[in-house]
This record gives structure tokens, C-alpha cells and sequence, in this order.
């Protein structure tokens, strides 16, 4: 089975799939808008199987390709699945199709809206399994395209600035990657991952950067903290952290919800993954002080998303600054690696646990906010408007099935043990308190302040008052919460069994913490 290209098949696949159905671009009825959701689901099934079949090896040994690309300029296309890419591939199979399934319930039946989104399937699979950054960088920035005309052409009022704005601040970011980037690979002579971490972890990194780069005649501290500077602060767009984090709300908000799934439970994962593969190698050498002052916007940033939401009244707001906020987790979790370890065996262990939190929450995050925006879908759909904090009471009297996986959805958000949100956040703050106790204790008030708009959320709109309009709503149907069935599912397995993930993330955690010896 290792002998076929079997990564690009499910890469190219839904990308060629979805250009084809937006070359023809058709407005077609419900049952033939079903091809992308069919497309998809193939796509979805073999990636799962792949997954499953995935040993638990460190590396990305498996099912690896290697095809020189641009052999002037050393550039390949590479692919691989490791730990992190398996996790990935999963949560990107587990979300297309109910996300593309959603888009058709709601009327979405231009093939243009399905295509787009096939397309950010197979871009996403490219992101996740690349090896070399000209690979990866090119399906990440194709992925913008197809989400850019999904919010400028299907969107709600004020789509055209909304969409407009997503993509310059997606641009401005992949401007600072691609230059940051391009210089590490300059200093480490080659543009594979493995190659940059392999630099780090033999100490050479520094040398290298000094010895190679010229730029302005800088010392070797401020050109490592520009790279830095430049490669996490790209990242850091895609990912919608504080203070550049200006394009998500309004984005998640105009956005069509199925398309709002998809970029908070996927695309925002694309800057973590980076991050894991660009942005490690170079902790161990920034500067303590630009570590602690970047660690300090990051608690900053999580803790005023969680106030923000605080403060919203429509639910899909409430939703983008939430996300800023249990992705902001992931963000000191991933810094404080940076923290010198002293060959303290204790300290080795903390960063595992702090970086196998990050993963576990991405992955986590993934299937939860998904289910939030899919039940989000499904109540706007029965209102005919936007879900919100304050709108109509009583809902859990008219709709208990609705109430209930919406409060099983929330209460997994909140990170209530038993459910997959709560093991991540569990392991980070126990590597971060460990590495960098401040940081912790700074953090913590965000998880009261997102149990407090959460559960007043719950409070208002399935306890409260009801409307006489709300009495006219049906119930979720057996097909519906089929489709989202399989994401609640893991959201409880994996609160009681976190070993089904850490399994096979656990050697890609132990290499990458290997790696960093100082």
C-alpha cells in the first residue's frame, strides 16, 4: 500500500474536483449539488483509513513522496505523514463533509460554493502533509483563494470590506512569513523542515544565521529576533492572535456559517502547524526578553478575547473571540518551549506535556468548534436570522434535542472533564505552570470568563423567557444530528480516552522536545 501516491490522491483529488466544478459553475437543485459532498466523503473515507493504517513512528516516513520540482533552486515537492499531520488529516476529513453538507442544506447549490470548498480540502491535506516550505507555503496560500470568494460572493452584508480585509491581513502575514522564512532557509541551505530542525538541534542554527545572513550588518541576537519576529508574527495572522486579529471576527461573522467551520475548526490550525514546523527550531535562540515579551501580548491577547466575547450579543462573534481565546492556549503553550530547561529532566518533561497539550487542543478545538458552528447553522436556520446571546428564550422546552447537543457542545468548550476540551487545556497549563508559572496564573482568569459567557449564553437562550415565535420551531432532525454525530462522538471519547490520540502523536512530541538541547 506504501508504493502509491496515496497523500497526493487525497490532496489533488478534491483540489482538481473542486477547480472542475467551479470551471463550470452551475446553479443546480439539491440533489445534483450532492457531488461535492459525494467527492468529498470518498476523499474523507480514504484519508481516514490512511490515518488508521498511519504506524506510530516519529518521522514522516510514511507514505512519503519526493519529486524534484525546481531542481535550480532546490525546491521539491515532498510530502509525509508524521504525529501531527496524521491528527490533522483526521479532523480535516471528520469537518469537509459535514461542512459541505451543511452549505447544501442551507441552499448553497451553486457548484461554485461546493468546488470552493473541495478545494480547501485538498489545500488543507497539502498544508498538512508538506515537507519542504515551497510546498507547504504554495498550498497555503492557495487556500486563501477559494475562502476569499466564499466570503466575498456568499457572505452576508458587508461581505465586500469584510472579505477585503481578510485577505490583505492574509497576505500581510504571508508577505512576513515568506521573507522570514527565506531567510532561514538561506542560513540552513536547504528548505526542508527536517533540515531546519536538524540545525537546531545540533546548535548550528546560530552559526549559520550569522555566518550567511548579512542583512544590514546586524549581530546574530537581532537577526535571530527578526526571523522570529517575522516568522511567528506571520503565522500569527492565520491563527487570529491578539493584536492581529483584526480580519476574524468579522470574517466569522459575514462568512456563511457552513464556511465558518471550516475556518476556525481547519484553517486556523494551518498557523499552528507552522508554527510546530518553523517557528521551535528558532526558540531556543531568541532573546529571553523578546520570549517573555511575546509570552506576555499572548496572555494578554487570550485573556481580552475572552472579555470581548463577553461582550457580544451575536453568537457568532461570541464564537470568533472564543476561538481567539482557546487558541491563544495553544499559543503560550507552544512559547513557553522556548524556556531554557537547564538539563533538568523535569523541565524535559513539562515541555512534553505543554506541547502535547498544543496538539491535543488543536485537534480538540477543532471538532468543538465545528459542532458549535454546525448547531449555530441549524438554529439560524429554523430563526431565518443570526443566532443571538439575547434573542429568543426558552428554546430547550420547544427543542431539547437541539439544547442538548448544544450544551454538550458548550460544556466540552468550557473544559468540563469527561470531554475532549478538558484534557488539552489540562496538559498545557500543567507544562506552563512548570516552565513559566506567571504565565499560567495569568491565564487562568480566562477559563472563568469563558465559562461565565458560555453558561450565560445556555442560561438566557434555553432557559429563559420564551418568545410566542419560538414556539413554531422544529426540533433537530435524525439526519441532522447523524451528520454531526461522529464530532461529538470523539469529543467524548477522547475525554475518557486521550490515548487514542497521544498514541500517535506522542513520538513526533518526544523527537521535536529532543530536539531542542540547551
Amino acid at each position: 500500500m506504501s508504493g502509491f501516491p496515496w497523500l497526493s490522491l487525497i490532496l489533488w483529488m478534491p483540489l482538481l474536483a473542486g477547480l472542475a466544478l467551479i470551471a463550470r459553475g452551475r446553479e443546480t437543485g439539491p440533489s445534483r449539488s450532492s457531488t461535492a459532498w459525494w467527492l468529498s466523503l470518498a476523499s474523507s473515507l480514504l484519508t481516514l483509513i490512511l490515518c488508521m493504517k498511519a504506524p506510530m513512528e516519529s518521522g514522516p516516513s510514511l507514505w512519503k513522496e519526493s519529486i524534484e520540482w525546481i531542481p535550480s533552486l532546490g525546491v521539491a515537492y515532498e510530502l509525509g505523514m508524521d504525529g501531527m499531520g496524521c491528527i490533522m488529516l483526521a479532523l480535516t476529513a471528520l469537518i469537509m463533509p459535514v461542512s459541505i453538507a451543511a452549505s447544501q442544506r442551507a441552499g448553497y447549490n451553486h457548484e461554485g460554493f461546493g468546488g470552493c470548498l473541495l478545494m480547501t480540502q485538498g489545500t488543507l491535506v497539502g498544508v498538512f502533509t508538506a515537507q519542504n516550505f515551497f510546498a507547504w507555503f504554495f498550498f497555503y496560500e492557495i487556500a486563501l483563494v477559494p475562502a476569499y470568494f466564499l466570503v466575498r460572493l456568499w457572505g452576508g452584508p458587508g461581505r465586500e470590506k469584510v472579505s477585503l480585509r481578510f485577505f490583505i491581513y492574509s497576505m500581510l502575514g504571508s508577505i512576513a512569513l515568506l521573507v522570514g522564512y527565506l531567510g532561514l532557509a538561506s542560513a540552513v541551505g536547504s528548505y526542508n523542515f527536517t533540515a531546519l530542525a536538524e540545525a537546531s538541534a545540533t546548535q548550528a542554527l546560530p552559526e549559520a544565521i550569522g555566518q550567511r545572513l548579512a542583512w544590514f550588518d546586524l549581530p546574530v541576537k537581532w537577526l535571530i529576533t527578526l526571523l522570529f519576529a517575522l516568522t511567528f508574527g506571520g503565522l500569527a495572522v492565520k491563527v487570529g492572535m491578539v493584536p492581529v486579529h483584526g480580519w476574524l471576527p468579522d470574517t466569522y461573522e459575514k462568512a456563511p456559517t457552513p464556511v465558518t467551520m471550516v475556518l476556525t475548526g481547519l484553517m486556523s490550525k494551518m498557523g499552528l502547524v507552522g508554527m510546530v514546523k518553523m517557528v521551535i527550531p528558532l526558540l531556543p535562540y531568541v532573546p529571553s526578553s523578546v520570549l517573555q515579551a511575546t509570552l506576555a501580548i499572548a496572555v494578554f491577547g487570550l485573556v481580552y478575547a475572552a472579555l470581548a466575547a463577553m461582550g457580544q450579543t451575536s453568537f457568532k462573534r461570541l464564537l470568533a473571540y472564543s476561538s481567539i481565546n482557546h487558541l491563544g492556549y495553544c499559543l503560550i503553550a507552544l512559547l513557553v518551549l522556548g524556556q531554557p530547561s537547564m538539563g533538568e529532566p523535569s523541565m524535559q518533561t513539562a515541555k512534553t506535556f505543554a506541547l502535547g497539550g498544543l496538539l491535543l487542543q488543536m485537534f480538540s478545538h477543532g471538532l468543538i468548534a465545528a459542532g458549535l458552528f454546525y448547531l449555530t447553522h441549524l438554529g439560524e436556520s429554523r430563526l431565518q436570522k443570526n443566532l443571538r446571546v439575547d434573542g429568543p428564550g426558552g428554546l430547550r422546552a420547544i427543542m431539547p434535542r437541539f439544547a442538548g447537543w448544544m450544551g454538550l457542545a458548550v460544556f466540552a468548550s468550557i473544559g468540563l472533564p469527561g470531554l475532549s476540551g478538558f484534557i488539552g487545556e489540562f496538559l498545557i497549563f500543567r507544562g506552563v505552570f512548570a516552565l513559566s508559572p506567571w504565565v499560567a496564573i495569568g491565564s487562568l482568569p480566562a477559563l472563568l470568563i469563558t465559562a461565565i459567557f458560555l453558561l450565560r449564553f445556555l442560561q438566557h437562550v434555553f432557559h429563559g423567557k420564551s418568545d410566542p415565535e419560538s414556539e413554531q420551531f422544529s426540533d433537530l432532525s435524525g439526519s441532522e444530528m447523524a451528520l454531526m454525530a461522529p464530532l461529538f462522538i470523539l469529543i467524548v471519547l477522547l475525554g475518557w480516552f486521550p490515548h487514542l490520540i497521544m498514541e500517535r502523536i506522542n513520538p513526533t512530541i518526544i523527537l521535536t522536545i529532543e530536539r531542542m538541547i540547551f
